[in-house]
């Protein structure tokens, strides 16, 4: 499939010079947003309708080799006497068509692809300016007029009857990466208002995390992300890079200063460190390298843990604080490379596999409850019993994990008869 996006307006939006694709949605403009999402569902080959300020695009985008894709421009005016005609390469398979109005994600492109025949896309009854027209119908329009005009293609898609109505709202995909079903984004940007609808879809559609705690931060982490998504130097990077100088400043002082601001501070440290992630998904451009983040959450998380536990020793319980530390973080461990297994085996997140997974994921034990115990605890002067809380919830999630892991993965052996082959070597 190859796409065509028009971007012929000026942005009346903010009635500013410049052309309306290149107005900013959380610091990224939209036809930004639309080429990321079409090369992520793999459309790499790009028709650019241009006109007022289109030279700006042309700078800003480029012919695409340095993104991996293929982007090819025309200049179009309806007012024009002569309408430039479309390649033929454009036409020789199935076309995606949309304005440069249009705020939508790399599910919705999936939703396009997968579509049979020529649509034409709704969200809540109202057209949202993307078409689909299949092969058979370009080629039956290229034989009416001879070959395929700009003008005549852009008064086939608004005035056709012939196109079926597609209704996305109706629609919902599992997301691989928030571990659950969601719908997918298709936002027309007409005013100042649907471009502030279209921010808070996007930060009601980022929430990544399943557990209880998750959604206790959820509302200061959205209210951030809301504020701070328009300012283009705050990058996830640059977050990142804050959360974890910062979280190794709180391993330091777990050891050094009172536990009950310093389990406080390490607190706060957990929800700046939920925001780089949110950033990143709400302005649309996620990277492999962003990844790394986990196994840096991971370092300075236990990190925080040793430090308390070694910081109790020092207060007097001992041996058996430092003993059942090492427990909890031998099974801390345990729990992270067997969800991380599972999900590289299986394709899919444990914590998202069923409706039991998900369920028990909004309760299982990290990061954010280990902390909470260590301030509770703390706070009543009791900071022994919350080694003992982290142990048991770590002893009972390590235990369920195994358990899911081994029913899933044995159940997927059974459905592709791999099972079957071991008695070729004489195993049950």
């Amino acid at each position: 499939m190859k796409a065509i996006i028009i971007a012929i307006h000026k942005d009346y939006i903010f009635n500013v010079e410049r052309p309306l694709s290149l107005v900013k949605l959380y610091s990224v403009p939209l036809i930004v947003r639309m080429i990321y999402s079409l090369k992520s569902a793999g459309i790499t080959d790009i028709l650019i309708l241009i006109g007022f300020e289109g030279k700006r695009i042309l700078e800003l985008i480029g012919d695409g080799r340095d993104i991996g894709m293929e982007i090819q421009y025309i200049e179009y005016s309806a007012d024009a006497d002569i309408s430039p005609t479309i390649p033929d390469r454009f036409l020789k398979e199935d076309l995606l068509i949309v304005y440069d109005n249009v705020v939508f994600d790399v599910e919705f492109v999936r939703i396009v692809i997968e579509t049979m025949g020529s649509s034409t896309f709704y969200l809540e009854g109202k057209p949202i300016g993307v078409y689909k027209l299949d092969r058979e119908l370009l080629m039956n329009i290229c034989m009416k007029y001879h070959c395929m005009y700009v003008r005549e293609l852009l008064h086939y898609i608004e005035e056709s009857s012939n196109l079926a109505i597609i209704d996305v709202s109706a629609y919902l995909v599992e997301s691989i990466e928030l571990k659950r079903k969601v719908t997918p984004i298709c936002i027309k940007i007409i005013d100042k208002d649907s471009l502030k609808y279209a921010k808070k879809v996007i930060i009601s559609r980022i929430q990544k995390g399943l557990h209880f705690t998750a959604y206790i931060n959820k509302p200061l982490e959205d209210y951030i992300v809301y504020r701070i998504g328009d300012i283009p130097w705050i990058t996830p990077n640059r977050i990142t890079i804050l959360a974890n100088i910062a979280a190794f400043i709180v391993a330091i002082l777990f050891l050094y200063w009172d536990l009950l601001p310093t389990s406080i501070l390490a607190y706060i440290v957990g929800i700046v460190d939920g925001i780089d992630g949110k950033l990143a998904r709400a302005r649309g451009i996620t990277t492999k390298l962003g990844y790394i983040e986990h196994s840096l959450d991971m370092l300075y998380e236990q990190l925080w843990y040793a430090c308390f536990f070694i910081r109790l020793a020092q207060l007097g319980y001992g041996y058996p604080a430092l003993i059942l530390g090492l427990i909890v973080l031998a099974l801390d461990g345990f729990v992270r490379h067997c969800y991380m297994q599972f999900r590289q085996t299986m394709g899919k997140a444990l914590t998202s596999y069923t409706r039991f997974d998900r369920l028990f994921a909004k309760i299982d034990g990290r990061r954010n409850i280990y902390v909470l115990y260590m301030m509770a605890f703390t706070m009543f002067s009791t900071p022994i019993y919350a080694i003992h809380a982290i142990f048991i919830h770590s002893s009972l999630t390590a235990l369920v994990y195994t358990i899911r892991a081994i029913q899933h993965m044995n159940a997927a052996d059974e459905v592709e008869k791999v099972k079957s082959f071991l008695k070729f070597v004489g195993k049950p």
